[in-house]
């Protein structure tokens, strides 16, 4: 029978001044402890919390992996009793693809030897999920997604928060032994802005999955201990959510985007601005409404506080080199739009009053955002593709294969232009002057030979070479090394291939 302690806490959670060995001790005796006692959830926080000791200590990768062989794995190895199995099972249940290989091995060799998990273990992971709510502001600049669970008759449930400004990615995630409490919380009628519904388990899923994946991938500094330790046990409770079911998102396509700034420059609110200068609002409202339908389901015309701060302080100076008259009719071109967006979602007085305020703080940090060197650098990755009407999911992708081609340089304070050939090239040189090449090419054929492949990915053409840069890093290289790899294989065409 599984067991699930009705009275489950979460773990005390690792603090930034204990002694790295002193906090080590504590973690691993607090996992014993819950695995002993057979605990399943409990043993479950308490194995993530101690899988998440190197990333809250910033090891690097090779001293991560030392880490959960050397003090996780092996030391259950040691125990070599039914409570160890158990442990290695947390592991393979909850780890990176790494971490399950080295449990799953090391499980092997236990079972091998006729050390075998006690029953409870086999049912982690495996909880029934319930029922689920989403709780979000009228905006659409964020969302909360809660599902409950049951282990047995004991609930459980987890939580995540969806900040919803760019593509949508999770910065907060809790588990509450208590799915009673957490159901009340997101009832709880404390933002005049916010509202609950309760959703279908797949739509919780559809809600959850990718965002958390991107939590997972994107965690730095300012997401909580919390959050990193519960990451693994919210992505495996999302596994058990049913994959289909959820109602099919609405497409919006470029056509959808145009007639929407056409029916902004038709209306009212655009009136006075149009008068200033038409091209320049025109400009402005397309790339609003642009930004504004760049997930699936979001239709143009959506933005909140929080996401027009981010649209107009990060996605425009990173993306838009703008005129002289574009950035002088900044502040009457987004006002009417925002204005007109409010209009077009039926946004009552208060929320569309609370959409108004915060546009004059907005405005005032734009020109030092604009002018900040990193966003002068950024944008020069798109110089030739970022029009105002231009698909912002492909502009994403474009900056992101550049950005592979070409990280962003160290500035010292100045800004780089990598749009100029001659600065990439300069940049290409510096990374890999001093390599020494192999496939018996020569120094300066080996320079050409990078040159050719940063220019390939930069282009995207031939696209099979980006392709294959992929494959590599997929399979764990480094960016280096697989620039090293493509130049030294023969450029499609070349008398060696013929």
């Amino acid at each position: 029978m599984t067991r699930v302690s009705k009275k489950t806490r979460p773990p005390r959670r690792p603090t930034a001044d204990e002694d790295p060995g002193t906090l080590v001790e504590r973690m691993m005796g607090s996992l014993w402890r819950a695995v002993t006692a057979g605990d399943l959830l409990r043993a479950e926080l308490e194995a993530a919390t101690c899988m998440a000791l190197p990333r809250v200590g910033r090891l690097a990768p090779g001293d991560a992996r030392a880490f959960i062989d050397k003090v996780l794995v092996e030391e259950a190895v040691r125990e070599s009793s039914p409570e160890g199995a158990a442990m290695l099972r947390l592991l393979v249940s909850l780890g990176s693809p790494a971490t399950k290989r080295s449990a799953s091995q090391a499980l092997a060799r236990l079972t091998g030897s006729g050390v075998y998990p006690p029953d409870w273990v086999t049912a982690v992971g495996k909880a029934v999920p319930d029922r689920a709510w989403r709780r979000y502001d009228v905006f659409g600049d964020d969302e909360a997604i809660a599902v409950t669970f049951r282990y047995g008759e004991a609930e459980h449930g987890i939580v995540g928060q969806i900040d919803l400004t760019g593509i949508p990615v999770a910065i907060a995630v809790g588990v509450a032994a208590n799915a009673a409490s957490l159901v009340e919380a997101m009832h709880r009628e404390d933002d005049p802005f916010d509202r609950t519904e309760e959703i279908s388990l797949a739509e919780a899923r559809r809600h959850l999955e990718a965002p958390l994946a991107r939590g997972d991938e994107e965690a730095d500094d300012a997401v909580s201990v919390d959050t990193v330790a519960y990451l693994p046990v919210a992505r495996s409770r999302v596994r058990r959510l049913p994959a289909d079911g959820a109602v099919a998102l609405p497409f919006f396509t470029a056509a959808d985007r145009a007639a929407a700034v056409d029916d902004f420059m038709k209306s009212p609110l655009a009136a006075e601005a149009l008068a200033a200068d038409e091209d320049a609002t025109r400009f402005w409202a397309e790339v609003l409404t642009g930004y504004s339908s760049r997930v699936p389901g979001e239709a143009p015309g959506q933005v909140g506080p929080r996401k027009i701060a981010h649209l107009l302080l990060g996605h425009v100076p990173n993306t838009f080199s703008l005129s002289l008259a574009q950035r002088g009719h900044l502040e009457p071109a987004v006002t009417a739009w925002t204005g007109w967006s409010a209009e077009r979602r039926s946004l009552d007085e208060a929320a569309t009053a609370r959409l108004a305020e915060s546009l004059p703080s907005v405005f005032g940090r734009f020109d030092a955002a604009y002018d900040d060197p990193d966003s002068v650098t950024i944008r020069s990755y798109l110089t030739d593709l970022a029009v105002s009407d231009a698909d912002v999911s492909a502009l994403a992708t474009h900056v992101a294969r550049r950005m592979f081609a070409v990280p962003l340089p160290s500035s010292d304070g100045a800004p780089v232009d990598v749009g100029d050939p001659a600065v990439r090239r300069e940049l290409v040189e510096t990374e890999f002057g001093e390599c020494v090449p192999h496939a018996g090419l020569t120094a300066e054929e080996f320079i050409a030979a990078v040159h050719r492949v940063v220019g390939e990915i930069w282009e995207d053409d031939p696209a099979e070479t980006f392709a294959a840069a992929r494959r590599l890093f997929e399979s764990g290289a480094d960016r280096h090394d697989i620039l090293h790899t493509l130049a030294e294989k023969p450029a499609a065409g070349s008398s060696a291939d013929r």
